[in-house]
C-alpha cells in the first residue's frame, strides 16, 4: 500500500437515524452511480456486484432506482415496497461487511417526484390571456383564474381576483383583462423505476417537499451507517415558473404587486429596461422560492434524519452559489467531452459540442466556491457523462477529465456510472444509457484499479486541506435575471450549452478564465455569500470557516442591488481592496426601489467611483496577489494550505511544456514531487530564483509539497532516448488461440487483419530487442507510441505493471533490462467492435423500457454500421533516461 504523509482519510459515521454501531468508508476513493433497473436486485446480485467494486477500489456507491428491463418484470420490486425495503437493508448490511459507504437518491430518475405527489404538490406553470372587452361588456372570472388584472388604455385599473370580484362590466372606453392561470406543468418523473412513477415535486413550495418526504420516513428509520447521503438530482423541472405563493412573496420581497404588470409579464420580449427589472425581481423571487422553500428544507430534514445533503443545484433557476452553499456536499458535473490539447488524446467525433457544450472548469468552480467560502470539506461531480460513445471510452480518455474536474476545485468524484446486472445476464448485461460504464462488464474494468488507486492518492491530499486562493470574484446573477426575457421564461443554468448565454460568453466569463489562465486562485461569491464576510485589521475578508481573500473583483456589473451596493461602500471607506473591473455597477436591480432608496444607491455609487480599472494586473501586483507563473506554461493547479505550507496538485492537460524550469508561488526551496499514478516520491531542491527543474509531460499530474529539509541541488543531464528495433518480426497472439497469431514487419493494429474486426480482448504483441551497454543506464522509462487501448508490460519475464493513461510510458526498474531482451505487451482493446458484431447480428440486448438505450446522439443505438475501431499498438517503442 502506498502511504502519503496525511491525515486519515475514513469518515466516521457515528450518527445516523437507527445507527448501530460506526462503520467506516474511504471518501477518498471514487465513488458511483448505482441504477438499479426496475430494482430488480436479488441478494446474490448486490453481493457479487458489492464484491466486485470494493474489490476494484471504489469508496461508496450511489443508489439510484430506474426503469426496468424487459423480460424481468417478475424480479421488478415497487419503489419503497416491503421487498425494495429488504434489499436495501442488505445492501446496508454488505456495503458495511466491504468498508463502502451508500448514497442514495431521495427518489428515483429525476427530478423528485412520485406517487405521493399529489396535483396541488406539482410542479406548475402559468399561462396568461388577453381579454378584449368592448365598451359595456360584462365578464365573469372562473374559479381557476388566479389573477385578473384589468387595464383601460393600457393603465392598470385593478386585479379582479384579488378584490374578490364575481364580475367586470367595462366602462366607455372597452378594457383588457390579461388573465392569469396556474396549470401543472405534467412533467413526469424522468427515468422513474417500478412503483415510482409520477408528477415532479413543485421545487417552489416547501409544503409539496414535506409531503413528498414523508414516505421516506419508515425506511430512514430503519436504515443506518453506512448510508451518509440523500441527494437531489439536477433540477431539470422542464416549464416550472409558478407557485401558489409567487404574488403574496414577490409583493413582499420587491414591495409592489406583479399583477400590476401582467401585462408586462404577457409580451413575448421585454422591451425597455423597467420592464427587464420586473422580470429580473420575478427571476429573484423564483430563485428565493428555490433557495427557501427546497433547498434549504431539504437539507435540514436529512439533517434532522442523522444524514448528510447531497445536491446539484444546476439546471435550477436559482443562484447556483446559493444553493450549492445550502447542503452539506455540493455537487457539479462534467458532462460530454473536451478537446484536450495532449497528443494521443482522442475525442468522440459523433459528439456534438454545439448542441451539448463543451465542459468547463469555471462551470466546476460555482460548487467549489460554495464549499470554500462555507467551509465544505467535500465538493462532489457527476463525472465523465456521455465523455464518449458506449462501448468506445478508454481510461486514457477519463483521467484528463479527472484531472480537469480536480482542477476546478473537486475533490469527491463520483463515476457516472456503474448499473446493477445480475451476474447471469450475458455481456454487455443491463446498461445505463447516459453514461461511461464502470460495472464489470466494462471492457477497461481489469485495469480501473489502476484510475481508482490515482483518484483515491489524489482525492487524499484534495480532501485534507482548504483551497488556497487570494481573490473574490462576484457573480454577477442579477445580470443574468435582466436579459433575454419574456413570456412564460426562466433562466435555469445548467452546465452544458446553455451555459455560453450565463457564463461564457460574459463579462464574468471573460474575467474569471482570464484570472485562470494568468495562474491566479480565484473563488466565485454571491450577493448573499457576501454577507458573511468579516473584515480582518488586515484589510482582508474572512469567513465564517476561517478563510481569508485579499481582495473583490466585480466584473463589469450592470445590476446591483442596493443592500450590495452599500455593503460594498461601507467595505470601500473601510480601506478594503473592492475594485470593479471595466465599468462601474449601472443601474439598481429592482424596479420596486423607492426614489430614496435610489438616492442611497446612486450615492453609494459615487463613494466608489476611483475603484474601477480596465485591467486588474496592477492592482493584483499592488496588492501581492500569489500567482502562479506555471500557468504561462499551460500548467493547470489548485492551491491548497496547510500547517506545514502550500500542498499543490499539477496537470499538464495541454502541450505547451514537457520539461523545463518552473516556480510556484508559494514554493520553498526544498520540495517534494509525489506522482499520484504510481506514489514514486522524489525531492526538488530550488535555485536562488526558486525555480526548479520540472519534468511533466502532456497528461501527466503530481503531487507538490513543502519541505523543512535541505535536499541537494539538481543536476541535469540532457535527455537520453533510446529507440526500439525489434530483432526479426512481430509476433501477436491471442488467448486460447480465439484467433490466428499474427506476425508483423513493425508494430502495427492487429485490425490490420480483417479476421480481427469482431474480437474484444486480448492480444500479446512480443520480440526481441538489444541494447548497448552504453544505453543500459539511460534506459529507465518505456515510451509506448500508440495504445488501443491499455497495455500490461514484461520484460525478460519482469511484470512492470499497466499503461493506461496518457503518456503511454512506464517506469522500468534498474536490473530489469540487459544487452539482450524480450518483450511481450498484452494489450486490450474496446469492445466497439464486438457490440458491432452483435448489432450486426441482430442480437437482442437492448432490451430496456422507458428511453431503452441511445447512442451520444441520443438516436437508437445502433453499431452494426460502425467502422472497426483501431485496437492493438502501432509506432515506435523507446527508452529515455526521464
Amino acid at each position: 500500500m502506498i502511504k502519503f504523509r496525511y491525515l486519515l482519510f475514513f469518515i466516521l459515521i457515528t450518527k445516523a437515524v437507527g445507527a448501530q454501531t460506526p462503520t467506516a468508508f474511504s471518501t477518498s476513493k471514487p465513488w458511483a452511480y448505482w441504477w438499479w433497473p426496475g430494482s430488480a436486485v436479488t441478494e446474490t446480485g448486490i453481493t457479487h456486484n458489492l464484491e466486485a467494486f470494493a474489490k476494484a477500489g471504489f469508496g461508496g456507491m450511489h443508489i439510484i432506482p430506474i426503469y426496468g428491463a424487459k423480460g424481468y418484470e417478475s424480479k421488478f420490486q415497487p419503489y419503497l415496497s416491503d421487498g425494495w425495503n429488504q434489499k436495501f437493508a442488505f445492501v446496508l448490511k454488505e456495503a458495511k461487511r466491504l468498508h463502502l459507504g451508500i448514497d442514495m437518491t431521495l427518489g428515483t430518475g429525476w427530478p423528485l417526484g412520485g406517487p405521493q405527489i399529489r396535483k396541488q404538490d406539482a410542479a406548475k406553470s402559468y399561462k396568461i390571456e388577453l381579454i378584449s372587452l368592448a365598451p359595456g361588456q360584462n365578464w365573469v372570472p372562473t374559479p381557476d383564474i388566479k389573477a385578473a388584472s384589468v387595464y383601460v388604455n393600457k393603465v392598470f385599473v385593478e386585479d379582479l381576483v384579488s378584490l374578490k370580484k364575481a364580475s367586470f362590466q367595462a366602462g366607455s372606453e372597452g378594457a383588457q383583462v390579461y388573465v392569469f392561470k396556474e396549470s401543472l406543468t405534467n412533467q413526469q418523473v424522468k427515468r422513474a423505476a417500478p412503483g415510482a412513477e409520477g408528477l415532479v415535486m413543485d421545487h417552489f413550495s416547501k409544503a409539496a417537499f414535506t409531503q413528498y418526504r414523508e414516505s421516506f420516513v419508515p425506511l430512514l428509520k430503519k436504515s443506518h451507517a453506512p448510508l451518509r447521503a440523500l441527494y437531489n438530482d439536477s433540477y431539470e423541472a422542464y416549464g416550472a415558473n409558478y407557485t401558489p405563493d409567487l404574488f403574496a412573496e414577490f409583493q413582499r420581497m420587491n414591495g409592489y404587486d406583479l399583477r400590476v404588470y401582467l401585462d408586462v409579464m404577457a409580451k413575448s420580449k421585454a422591451e425597455s429596461d423597467a420592464e427587464n427589472a420586473i422580470w429580473a425581481d420575478y427571476h429573484r423571487t423564483l430563485a428565493h422560492l428555490l433557495l427557501t422553500e427546497f433547498t434549504q428544507p431539504f437539507a435540514s430534514w436529512i439533517k434532522q434524519m442523522g444524514f448528510v445533503s447531497r445536491d446539484q443545484a444546476h439546471g435550477s433557476p436559482g443562484n447556483l452559489l446559493d444553493l450549492y452553499a445550502a447542503v452539506d456536499i455540493p455537487e457539479t458535473e462534467f458532462f460530454g467531452s473536451k478537446p484536450f490539447d495532449i497528443p494521443g488524446y482522442r475525442v468522440d467525433p459523433d459528439y456534438d459540442s454545439v448542441r451539448f457544450g463543451i465542459p468547463d472548469v469555471r462551470n466546476l468552480k460555482l460548487a467549489s466556491s460554495a464549499a470554500n467560502l462555507t467551509g465544505k470539506k467535500l465538493v462532489s461531480s457527476e463525472t465523465t457523462t456521455w465523455l464518449g460513445n458506449h462501448f468506445k471510452v478508454s481510461l486514457a480518455q477519463v483521467k484528463p477529465v479527472v484531472d480537469q474536474v480536480f482542477i476546478g476545485g473537486v475533490n469527491h468524484i463520483f463515476y457516472h456510472g456503474a448499473t446493477y446486472s445480475p451476474p447471469e445476464v450475458a455481456w454487455p448485461g443491463w446498461l445505463f444509457y447516459a453514461s461511461t460504464n464502470f460495472n464489470p462488464q466494462s471492457h477497461f474494468w481489469e485495469a480501473l484499479p489502476e484510475l481508482n488507486r490515482y483518484v483515491d492518492n489524489c482525492q487524499k491530499m484534495l480532501q485534507a486541506h482548504p483551497t488556497d486562493a487570494d481573490v473574490l470574484m462576484y457573480f454577477p446573477m442579477e445580470d443574468i435575471w435582466h436579459e433575454r426575457n419574456g413570456k412564460g421564461k426562466t433562466h435555469p443554468l445548467d452546465l452544458h450549452a446553455n451555459s455560453r448565454d450565463w457564463m461564457k460568453n460574459t463579462s464574468f466569463g471573460h474575467w474569471s478564465e482570464h484570472m485562470q489562465t494568468k495562474g491566479y486562485q480565484v473563488d466565485y461569491v454571491s450577493d448573499l455569500l457576501m454577507k458573511g464576510l468579516q473584515p480582518t485589521a488586515k484589510r482582508t475578508f474572512r469567513t465564517a470557516s476561517g478563510a481569508e481573500y485579499k481582495m473583490l473583483l466585480i466584473p463589469a456589473p450592470h445590476f446591483v442591488s442596493l443592500e450590495t451596493m452599500e455593503l460594498w461602500a461601507k467595505w470601500v471607506k473601510q480601506g478594503l481592496p473592492v475594485y470593479f473591473l471595466e465599468h462601474m455597477p449601472l443601474q439598481p436591480n429592482s424596479f420596486g426601489l423607492t426614489d430614496e432608496q435610489k438616492d442611497r444607491w446612486h450615492a453609494a455609487r459615487e463613494t466608489m467611483v476611483m475603484r474601477w480599472v480596465s485591467d486588474p494586473i496592477n492592482i493584483l501586483e499592488r496588492y501581492r496577489i500569489s500567482r502562479e507563473s506555471i500557468a504561462d506554461q499551460g500548467i493547470s493547479f489548485i492551491r491548497k494550505r496547510s500547517p506545514q505550507g502550500a500542498r499543490y496538485f499539477i496537470a499538464n492537460l495541454s502541450n505547451r511544456f514537457s520539461e523545463g524550469m518552473v516556480r510556484l508561488a508559494k514554493g520553498t526551496m526544498d520540495m517534494e514531487l509525489i506522482d499520484p499514478m504510481t506514489g514514486v516520491k522524489s525531492v526538488v531542491h530550488a535555485n536562488k530564483d526558486k525555480e526548479f527543474f520540472l519534468n511533466l509531460a502532456p497528461g501527466q499530474s503530481l503531487l507538490v509539497s513543502q519541505l523543512a529539509l535541505k535536499s541537494k541541488v539538481q543536476v541535469i543531464g540532457d535527455k537520453v532516448i533510446s529507440p526500439i528495433e525489434p530483432l526479426g518480426q512481430v509476433t501477436v497472439s491471442f488467448p486460447d488461440k480465439q484467433l490466428k497469431s499474427l506476425v508483423l514487419d513493425d508494430l502495427d493494429y492487429w485490425t490490420r487483419d480483417s479476421l480481427t474486426h469482431d474480437y474484444w480482448g486480448k492480444g500479446t504483441y512480443a520480440f526481441d530487442f538489444e541494447l548497448t551497454a552504453e544505453q543500459l543506464p539511460q534506459a529507465k522509462i518505456l515510451h509506448l507510441d500508440q495504445v488501443r487501448d491499455w497495455v500490461r508490460v514484461k520484460i525478460n519475464g519482469v511484470d512492470l505493471g499497466i499503461i493506461w493513461s496518457l503518456p503511454y510510458q512506464i517506469q522500468v526498474p534498474a536490473g530489469v533490462l540487459k544487452t539482450s531482451n524480450h518483450i511481450e505487451l498484452t494489450v486490450t482493446n474496446v469492445s466497439a467492435n464486438r457490440i458491432r458484431k452483435l448489432d450486426r447480428d441482430r442480437v437482442n440486448w437492448k432490451n430496456f423500457y422507458e428511453i431503452n438505450f441511445v447512442d451520444i446522439q441520443y438516436k437508437p443505438f445502433d453499431a452494426s454500421s460502425w467502422e472497426v475501431t483501431e485496437s492493438g499498438l502501432q509506432g515506435n517503442l523507446y527508452f529515455s533516461n526521464r
